[in-house]
């Protein structure tokens, strides 16, 4: 089963640090937006042991990979997609406002000799202000971003549970415990794809369960 991992490889670029005229002004770096890692278990070593099938027929405790079975969903990987596209997005935005801002210092750089000290201490104090604001806006909208896909995901695992416990129940177990977290186990008692499949056909893809964040407002819209 082809499984896609956290980590999508989407970088939101950083506005370029702010100009010159800006450099009082402090702001964080911008964040890549990706998708929220699943809780870490603790780090032991683990493997499987291959058994037949039947050796789990009548197994008391079931496994599973939750980050398996979350990015090889149609639920997961439609988030992936989703995210990914989005951050293009954000990519995109943040090197037009990269290339906007870089502009108008430019501009305000060759107006240096020919205007009053004062006058131009008030514009650049204003380029700054608005650097900043630019930059704030685009990590909110990161922020965002991220915060929609830990939702999502979050989301996700609420609708699987009762899917897990039919399952559980199916198999006459008492308890499904995420494999990660298990020294050794038999690779029978795996039940990560046929919850995938039982998921995929109970609760689908999850499209609009939890809305995409709309970009915030700015006044630097092309």
């Amino acid at each position: 089963m082809p499984v896609l991992r956290t980590g999508l490889g989407l970088v939101a670029a950083a506005l370029m640090a702010l100009p010159a005229a800006a450099q009082d002004a402090t702001v964080p770096d911008i964040p890549a937006p990706e998708i929220p890692p699943i809780a870490t278990p603790p780090v032991l070593p683990n493997s499987t042991i291959p058994s037949p099938e039947k050796a789990a027929e009548s197994a008391p405790i079931l496994t599973l990979d939750q980050e398996v079975l979350y990015l090889s969903s149609a639920w997961g990987l439609r988030a992936q997609a989703r995210l990914e596209a989005k951050g293009e997005e954000v990519t995109a935005e943040n090197d037009r406002l990269t290339q906007l801002l870089s502009s108008e210092e430019a501009r305000l750089t060759e107006q240096r000799s020919t205007l009053p000290a004062a006058e131009f201490r008030e514009l650049a104090e204003s380029f700054d202000i608005r650097a900043t604001r630019i930059r704030r806006e685009r990590a909110q909208a990161v922020q965002d971003l991220n915060a929609w896909a830990e939702a999502d995901r979050a989301a996700f695992f609420r609708a699987a549970l009762p899917v897990m416990g039919q399952v559980m129940q199916d198999r006459g177990a008492v308890a499904v415990l995420d494999r990660r977290t298990i020294f050794v186990s038999l690779d029978a008692i795996d039940v990560t794809e046929q919850l995938v499949a039982a998921l995929d056909d109970r609760i689908g893809d999850g499209e609009g369960v939890v809305p995409l964040p709309e970009p915030p407002p700015s006044e630097d819209a092309p």
